[in-house]
């Protein structure tokens, strides 16, 4: 059994924090490589039509430039992966379109152009000496426009989108009391703080990237493809990663350019987005059209659910937002039909946002259910109560551990729920309206697989254990969990362990999306460190002073302080490094791994859940909202670092206030650019918008769905929080708010 001091479930400090507080951390821009040249991207000013003209000869003959590259002179690439078949090794581009393929345009900011000069300063200044012609034709840039027609895709991860059960007509016909409302999302950017950026370079046919990724082994899959070359010749880096969101699962086509520009010219190149590429260049969630028709009895038992989805994708590419694979599952309906279609824009293609699904869908459905409540009489918690299902409705699987009955109980005690008033507007303080709202949370429980290293060695006097994987810590706590994990379990303190990640050449390990990477890798690494402590048994036991007991397994041994030990004769302990020198070892190494879970296997549905109790404060005269409170209470299964855990949930929760009240990527619909593509016009919360935010949760391990029991919990904070603060405004003012953000304007009569 492993010893010593318990770590896990306990708030430990970041053991990277202090090489990300003193700039010892390096992230991918920051990278200098000598001999390193600066490249800069050059994009469409058209969102549709065909390039006509491209005269690059200033730029060519501009100080300092080495190469300039357009479709003209780019050369052949080879077939670029599409999709996450392998969310291992798999890889995938962010467009299946070829960078510099061809002279078809279909969004403002596609690449036409890559400059390349000794400094950046030289290629920014020759990058606009690139002089462009187009033949412009017509476009839309937001499903408003979409000249259609619309189209019913048939699955996505795996799941049907186009789903009945039941005669959800005849219930609803029948139902007595039926609500039809429909609700909008706008299009949101991940904005995570570190741009995308890529340093590349070649030595002989040898291929080295560091990136700005979250899938450094689907950024090799791409690589090696594109440049015909075994995976073994491409490593990809990506040790630090300043956030990601979703927005760094696909490997884009700077990270092509780059590798390209720099084989071109034999030395290094580097490339880094400008905060407007980024918004304008990488994919972001899409709009959202979501139609609910709910029918209920008049005790709240719901008869019928009909969701209606629209969301949008690119010209040439298809992404879908998958909004109704919550409405399927979280309450329980006999009568349930959804439907999705997809709406062609001149955009760049979406791709994966935190939560991707369950942050648009869950502010409809919890708007809706609220809704519901209000015709009902009822208190909000209380229909959902009645609704809560033991078994995914869908599948008719139990789930695999539930308390959501237990979050709502907390959560409503904590809050102080039973003082709220039923009626909009009946909660003041002063001239301030005050509003009081609640939405739940969900997301599945997934785990896409990873193989965990341990090595334990002799150093100086002591002993050393390095845990690696290849996995990606986008500032998640991933060097921190698996240090804690290897430190409990090999009984060493946590200063002893060092955790390697980031890098393609070690063991395989999926992309760091999906909250799956803890659920993926602890219990990995768990298995490594007890094949590491069998070893140290072995080792004992063929001592000629064996310990006593010798015969007995693991588990009825003490490691701890870097010594195993017995019950029966506690101080005849001995230490690893002494068990190494003796045997003349000067390590020991085990890999173990994990293999993938989507949502459920044979016997189980996994999902994670929580419920957000949200205070609101409106000044009636001129509808500024603030939120002044909000109290969560999350059920994710075993929590491993309670720190890291408050910090990504309230994260989550922060992220939701900005969907709620700030976040929309707007399009110039005249011109086809996204208008607000920085950070002054790209709003986000700040400080000042962050309220006092309570997070507890319901610590109970989910052993059925992995040895540790843990469930994954970056991404669950953020869903639900925009309704509860939807259902919050209109508690205040009577003013229902159906489309986000929820602006001043909006609640102004």
């Amino acid at each position: 059994m492993a010893g010593g001091a318990r770590l896990i479930g306990t708030p430990v400090n970041r053991v990277d924090g202090r090489r990300k507080v003193t700039g010892a951390a390096q992230y991918s821009a920051e990278v200098m490589v000598p001999n390193m040249a600066h490249a800069v991207l050059v994009g469409s000013t058209v969102p549709s039509g065909r390039l006509v003209g491209i005269e690059t000869t200033v730029a060519e003959h501009a100080p300092g430039v080495v190469l300039v590259l357009t479709h003209r002179n780019r050369g052949p690439l080879g077939p670029l992966p599409m999709g996450f078949q392998d969310p291992v090794g798999g890889g995938t581009v962010a467009e299946s379109r070829p960078p510099l393929a061809d002279t078809c345009m279909s969004y403002c900011g596609q690449y036409v152009a890559m400059v390349v000069a000794e400094t950046l300063e030289q290629a920014r200044h020759a990058a606009s000496l690139v002089r462009v012609e187009y033949a412009p034709a017509s476009f839309a840039v937001v499903m408003e426009d979409a000249p259609g027609p619309a189209y019913r895709p048939g699955q996505t991860f795996g799941q049907d989108l186009q789903v009945r059960r039941g005669d959800p007509e005849a219930a609803l016909a029948s139902a007595e009391v039926r609500l039809d409302v429909t609700y909008r999302t706008p299009s949101e950017h991940a904005c995570a703080m570190e741009p995308h950026a890529a340093v590349a370079w070649w030595s002989g046919d040898a291929l080295t990237v560091h990136d700005a990724t979250q899938w450094v082994l689907g950024d090799r899959a791409v690589l090696a493809s594109a440049f015909g070359l075994p995976p073994e010749r491409v490593r990809v880096l990506a040790p630090f990663v300043g956030g990601m969101f979703g927005s760094k699962a696909e490997t884009g086509a700077h990270v092509i350019l780059t590798a390209l520009a720099a084989k071109r010219l034999g030395r290094p190149v580097k490339t880094v987005l400008t905060r407007q590429q980024v918004l304008t260049n990488v994919g972001h969630r899409t709009e959202t059209e979501q139609r609910f028709e709910l029918g209920a009895r008049r005790d709240g038992r719901l008869v019928a659910m009909r969701h209606h989805a629209r969301t949008h994708t690119a010209m040439d590419d298809e992404f879908i937002e998958p909004v109704n694979f919550t409405s399927r599952m979280l309450y329980a309906c006999p009568n349930y039909e959804t439907t999705h279609e997809l709406l062609r824009v001149n955009a760049v293609k979406p791709t994966s946002v935190r939560a991707p699904g369950e942050t648009p869908a869950t502010f409809a459905l919890e708007s809706a259910i609220d809704e519901l409540a209000c015709a009902l009489g009822m208190d909000p918690i209380d229909l959902r109560r009645r609704n809560d299902p033991e078994a995914h409705p869908h599948t008719g699987k139990p789930f695999s551990s539930k308390h959501l009955l237990a979050c709502y109980e907390r959560g409503a005690a904590r809050f102080g729920w039973a003082r709220r008033t039923l009626a909009p507007g009946s909660m003041r303080d002063g001239d301030t309206l005050v509003g009081w709202g609640v939405a739940t949370a969900t997301y599945p429980a997934l785990v896409m697989g990873a193989t965990v290293r341990v090595r334990l060695e002799r150093e100086n006097s002591g002993v050393r254990a390095t845990v690696l994987t290849a996995g990606s810590d986008a500032g998640t706590g991933m060097y921190t969990m698996l240090a804690m994990t290897a430190a409990e379990d090999l009984g060493l303190p946590i200063e002893r362990i060092t955790v390697e990640l980031g890098d393609s050449d070690l063991p395989r390990c999926a992309v760091a999306g999906g909250s799956n990477l803890t659920a993926s890798t602890a219990p990995a690494a768990a298995a490594a460190c007890a094949d590491i402590r069998r070893q140290l048994l072995d080792l004992a036991s063929a001592l000629p002073d064996a310990l006593p007991l010798a015969r007995g397994g693991v588990d009825d041994y003490l490691f701890a302080d870097a010594r195993i030990s017995h019950p029966a004769a506690p101080s005849r302990a001995i230490g690893y490094a002494d068990l190494l020198a003796g045997s003349g070892r000067p390590r020991l190494e085990a890999e173990a791994g994990t293999t993938p879970i989507f949502g459920q296997n044979d016997r189980y549905a996994f999902q994670s859940f929580g419920a957000h109790f949200v205070e609101v404060r409106i000044t009636p005269d001129i509808g500024r909202t603030r939120v002044s409170r909000v109290v969560s209470v999350f059920d994710v299964g075993r929590v491993l670092n309670a720190k890291a855990a408050r910090s990504q949930f309230i994260g989550g929760i922060v992220f939701g206030i900005g969907q709620a009240l700030l976040e929309e990527l707007v399009y110039d619909r005249v011109h086809g650019y996204p208008v607000n593509a920085d950070l002054a016009g790209y709003l986000v919360p700040v400080h000042a918008d962050v309220p006092d935010i309570e997070v507890s949760w319901i610590d109970e391990p989910d052993l059925n769905f992995n040895s540790v029991g843990c469930r994954g919990l970056g991404e669950i904070g953020i869903t639900g929080v925009a309704a509860a603060i939807a259902n919050a405004v209109y508690h205040a003012t009577g003013v229902r708010v159906r489309d986000l953000p929820i602006t001043p304007e909006k609640l102004l009569r």
